[in-house]
């Protein structure tokens, strides 16, 4: 994560990640695309039932909204996030759909009862966590045969994207994402997880220079806050050059990474902590933390 402290002399002032999610809080839901397959995935494979969830790093609460939607009726979805902007556009967002709950929270320090969850997922927002910890509290907080859903680009995919291929630098400068093979090792050495499956979803896309430009100038991907001001201009320039024609196809893809709890690991709990609901635990100050 960059530094949100000022730059010294001679150096290039580059945007931190906390400073981007802040700038760009307002805009998100408009410069950001929000795909439906994985979230029907994922309804697939939850049982038929009520369940209570958690979605981490949820940003705006695109995916979360568009999960409670599709969730057993009487479930309980809680969108968390470390960004305060973010969650005050989620707040913000329902429109007379099913509330989401709003809880602010860093990914590696879920303030949730032990054993209480049926489902977490994070979308689009592992990159930003600290991997081992995070999938230590998703191993904690879910029930005996929990699921954790992990929906993500690896590099390889980022490298294939229209940014990757034509915009100079971004795949070299988005360090943080993990390969498929760094996801099921993480998996497989958190005790209490076990990998369940992975799938790769094929997005076709179409837009035009003049949205993607507007994209890359709202920042709509937080690889854009590595580039100093300058950098960025000339990157856009030469990224426009090269593209052909006024209509611009490609495809996206992503990595649905499927986990689940394991009942063996549990057999110590006790079972009143097995039965607890999962009401997020409240702070006593606000959390203040950089972004997961």
């Amino acid at each position: 994560m960059m530094s949100s402290s000022g730059p010294s002399s001679g150096e290039v002032s580059i945007m931190s990640v906390a400073d981007h999610f802040s700038l760009v809080a307002s805009v998100y839901d408009a410069l950001r695309t929000t795909d439906e397959a994985p979230v029907r995935r994922i309804r697939e494979l939850l049982p038929d039932r009520r369940v209570i969830g958690l979605d981490i790093g949820c940003g705006t609460g695109r995916y979360s909204r568009l999960l409670c939607g599709v969730l057993h009726p009487g479930s309980v979805l809680v969108a968390s996030d470390v960004s305060a902007a973010m969650l005050a556009e989620l707040k913000t967002s329902d429109h007379g759909q099913e509330p989401v709950l709003a809880l602010r929270s860093t990914a590696e320090q879920v303030p949730v009862r032990t054993g209480s969850l049926d489902l977490v997922t994070a979308f689009n927002s592992v990159h930003h966590f600290d991997l081992e910890q995070f999938l230590a509290v998703a191993s904690r907080v879910l029930k005996p045969n929990g699921q954790l859903f992990i929906y993500t680009r690896t590099p390889e995919q980022n490298a294939r994207t229209i940014w990757g291929r034509y915009f100079p630098g971004f795949a070299e400068r988005e360090q943080r994402l993990h390969s498929e093979a760094a996801l099921r090792e993480a998996v497989r050495r958190t005790p209490g997880l076990k990998l369940v499956d992975t799938q790769t979803f094929r997005h076709p896309r179409s837009s035009t220079p003049e949205r993607l430009r507007a994209q890359v100038e709202g920042h709509h991907y937080s690889t854009f806050s590595l580039y100093a001001p300058d950098e960025l201009r000339v990157a856009i320039a030469t990224f426009l050059g090269r593209l052909a024609g006024p209509e611009v196809t490609w495809i996206d893809e992503h990595l649905l990474v499927v986990a689940g709890r394991s009942w063996r690991d549990r057999r110590r709990r006790s079972k009143t902590a097995a039965t607890t609901a999962a009401v997020p635990v409240p702070a006593k100050e606000p959390i203040t933390s950089s972004p997961g």
